[in-house]
């Protein structure tokens, strides 16, 4: 008995070494990412922003993108859009929005995008011998072999009364996905963006030069802009400064860019995701809660119920990840099959053991020592359910809070 508890200690220190030897390896070969300098800035210019306090999910997840312009950047920057020598106004509406991809991510949409510029920037384009539309572009588009990205409606621009110019324009494509609250998943949010930006060629419409301002009044969504399966969370459109991490090989500082961009925003229902992704993984959980409530006789009933549960999960789990981009972190949803998977690991453990311990209890010749022994095996037998409740409670608690707000 003795012999066979030292090689039980030897057997749980070595699985311990291993699991920590292969944590210290599994950090120093982990790859860091490495961040992008390109960035976007909130500008001070008129906006409409989905930002109601009411409207967003209690993750704290928001479809602002950067960081917001403090008191002097943004005097500053109303400052240069007083005196920027070329403005346009943008408005986009959205007829369709389709086709959402998780797995890529992406999706497609097609609506108008229509512009309103003054008689400078004009000039600059009739000096130039270009329409305005090859002097915009849709920066998330997905489909390189595609139409054009802006298809004209009429046979040009209008003159307006105020000296304007106008022309309204279709869009449809692909487009990519750039934001979502992948962690929080399946109670997730994402945004539908589409990016509208000046496609220069030598800085003469960098952001100090010409700048973009949204339609606010005029642009919106369709009826059909809507995704099966999720709930609108409303749409928004705003000026960003785009700041690239280049100057693109003309020399001098890296380069800024005004930017549109417009959006929808969706979201998952709790209720939906609770009843289609949790709901089985909790029958799974109660079947291992009461692996110990079957006959102590009955050990091969009891050691299959660990091992059934086991396969589902690995299933269960392929299934919902096929969805998904592969990502560098663990789901929400990730961390709590973790938890399931610790919880059955160690309940197949506990059904070897215990099969030992009552293979033990028949060889005793004093009966005394026999009911001890039984008494505390069925002290475990009725704590298991508890102890495991509590577990998991806490640790799938412990995996929400912990995720990064605003994730």
């Amino acid at each position: 008995m003795r012999k066979q508890r030292r090689w039980n200690l030897l057997a749980t220190l070595s699985l311990l070494l291993a699991v920590i030897l292969a944590l210290i390896a599994i950090t120093r070969i982990d790859i860091k990412p490495v961040q992008t300098r390109d960035a976007l800035r909130l500008s001070t210019s008129a906006r409409s922003l989905t930002i109601d306090p009411d409207h967003l999910p209690a993750s704290g997840w928001t479809t602002l993108r950067g960081d917001l312009l403090n008191s002097g950047e943004a005097k500053v920057d109303q400052e240069a859009l007083a005196t920027a020598p070329y403005r346009a106004q943008v408005g986009v509406y959205a007829n369709t929005a389709s086709e959402l991809d998780l797995s890529v991510p992406s999706f497609a949409s097609s609506g108008y995008i229509w512009l309103i510029w003054d008689e400078p920037l004009q000039r600059y384009l009739d000096a130039a011998g270009i329409s305005i539309d090859q002097r915009f572009t849709l920066l998330n588009t997905l489909i390189t072999d595609a139409p054009p990205e802006l298809t004209p409606v009429g046979e040009g621009p209008e003159r307006r009364a105020d000296g304007g110019y106008y022309q309204l324009f279709t869009y449809r494509g692909r487009y990519l996905l750039d934001q979502a609250s992948f962690r929080h998943y399946p109670f997730m949010s994402i945004s539908l963006p589409l990016f509208i930006e000046a496609d220069d060629v030598d800085g003469s419409l960098s952001y100090n030069q010409l700048r973009l301002e949204p339609d606010i009044r005029d642009s919106g969504m369709g009826f059909n802009a809507r995704i099966l399966g999720w709930l609108n969370q409303g749409w928004s459109i705003a000026e960003y400064r785009h700041q690239y991490a280049t100057s693109f090989g003309q020399g001098g500082g890296e380069s800024d860019y005004s930017l549109v961009l417009y959006e929808i925003s969706f979201g998952t229902s709790a209720w939906a995701a609770v009843w289609r992704l949790l709901l089985p993984l909790v029958v799974l959980m109660a079947m291992v809660l009461l692996v110990f409530k079957v006959r102590p006789d009955e050990q091969d009933a009891r050691a299959s119920i660990p091992v059934t549960v086991l396969l589902t999960l690995v299933f269960l789990q392929q299934t919902y990840r096929s969805d998904l981009p592969v990502l560098p972190f663990l789901t929400f949803l990730d961390q709590v099959y973790v938890v399931a998977y610790v919880v059955t690991l160690v309940a197949f453990v506990l059904v070897i053991w215990i099969g030992r311990r009552y293979a033990d209890m028949e060889a005793l010749e004093d009966a005394e020592a026999q009911a001890a022994l039984r008494g505390r095996l069925d002290h475990l037998d009725n704590s298991w359910p508890v102890v495991v409740v509590i577990f998991s409670s806490l640790a799938i608690a412990t995996a929400w809070f912990t995720i990064p707000a605003g994730a």
